[in-house]
């Protein structure tokens, strides 16, 4: 098990890496994936087998702690897993990140990972070996987290030149207070900026966050470094200030490379042009390089008055534990946990009895950290039924298996 679980370390490399740039630019410990962990002859799952089932009501939300074994109120601090139904399926989350105050995670999607392979391993940290940034949070998700391509920020490049620091693209982006117009250039009341994050680095420092910016109406660019080292910083580009604090007139937020808006002031942003990439969006290291690229991007900045087809968009939450689908419509499609038969015919193949059903994947699986950091769970969703077979309207059960490893 050992093998599988740091061979899935290389490819959560790419993360583990950028965020040790965001602690201060340095390399990260060049021996994760590469040294063997110390063998544990000990079973540390000692919890096994605990079900939680799950009876949902459609937009209610539901959680469950690994350190009890019993479901809890999604109010208080002590949650580890949140299942939060939509109208026919589910969304998951770990308490961490933005999803919640502890520090939770994931290891995989449940692409990644099968129970069956799980199911030998005999302590979720490898003895120490596997890293903590390895546990992926949960995280905003809008036009600048790149969290489909798996890069996280749509505004930086990661370790292009060999020194695990991150280049700024100079991708244009424009941000709205105003989410029911498509106008570019906003009003007084509901302006519009056109912005680029040009550095991330204050000397050797990394988490300070360089705008570029101008209110499209007066095009007047202005500059204004962010702190962004510790906190979410609150920014007000209006007044060209911000505040850790979430009050007044902010539109965008920054803590280290995560980003949000304020979609209570109708902050929704849309990415354009492209940065420096080709057409099939790959890297021209040319322009990373070229010393002039801060002063011959002003022009992409201004041009953002004429941009056209604006289709805004807005904050979601993206966890490791929400995946894209995979497949082909009309096929099945797979969600990791569970697929989606659309067709008659689809679901008849799997055994099912009517169109638009679940069915459980119950061999796709995860190992997730607590919300304290200490206790750790493999989970797979052992069993998905209706209370009529033959209608995709009736009530659904829902039933995860844990195995648990109790904090120490």
């Amino acid at each position: 098990m050992k093998t599988f679980t740091l061979k899935k370390l290389v490819a959560l490399c790419t993360v583990s890496l950028f965020l040790t740039a965001c602690g201060g630019g340095g390399g990260g410990d060049s021996s994760t994936g590469s040294t063997t962990p110390p063998a544990q002859n000990t079973d540390l799952f000692t919890a096994k087998a605990k079900k939680w089932t799950i009876v949902p009501a459609a937009n209610q939300s539901y959680c469950y702690d690994i350190d009890t074994q019993k479901e809890i109120d999604c109010a208080v601090a002590d949650w580890d897993l949140k299942f939060a139904m939509g109208t026919r399926t589910p969304s998951l989350f770990t308490n961490s990140g933005v999803s919640g105050s502890g520090s939770g995670g994931a290891l995989y999607s449940p692409f990644n990972a099968t129970w069956t392979d799980l199911l030998k391993e005999k302590d979720a940290t490898q003895g120490g070996a596997i890293p903590d940034a390895a546990w992926i949070k949960d995280a905003y998700s809008n036009a600048f987290m790149d969290t489909a391509s798996g890069k996280m920020s749509s505004f930086f490049e990661y370790d292009l030149f060999g020194d695990h620091r991150m280049s700024p693209n100079f991708k244009v982006f424009l941000l709205t207070t105003d989410k029911i117009s498509t106008s570019v250039t906003g009003t007084a009341e509901k302006p519009v900026f056109a912005l680029q994050i040009v550095n991330y680095y204050q000397g050797t420092a990394s988490g300070y966050m360089t705008l570029r910016y101008m209110d499209t109406r007066t095009q007047e660019v202005k500059n204004l470094t962010v702190n962004a080292t510790s906190a979410w910083q609150y920014i007000d580009l209006s007044t060209g200030t911000y505040s850790d604090k979430a009050d007044g007139n902010w539109q965008i937020a920054f803590n280290r490379y995560n980003v949000q808006l304020n979609t209570t002031a109708g902050s929704q942003v849309v990415a354009q042009p492209a940065g420096f990439y080709d057409e099939n969006n790959a890297v021209v290291l040319t322009k990373f390089k070229d010393s002039n690229a801060f002063s011959d991007t002003l022009a992409d900045l201004k041009n953002a008055v004429n941009a056209t087809g604006i289709k805004w968009t807005s904050n979601s939450i993206t966890s490791l534990l929400n995946p894209t689908f995979q497949g082909t419509y009309p096929a099945k499609l797979s969600y990791g946990w569970y697929n989606y038969y659309p067709t008659l015919q689809a679901a008849q193949a799997d055994g099912l009895q009517a169109a638009h059903m679940l069915k459980a994947n119950p061999d796709q699986a995860t190992i997730i950290k607590g919300n304290t950091g200490k206790s750790y769970a493999r989970m797979h969703l052992a069993d998905l039924s209706y209370a009529d077979p033959s209608s995709n309207a009736s009530q659904t059960t829902w039933t995860f298996e844990f195995d648990i490893q109790p904090a120490k």
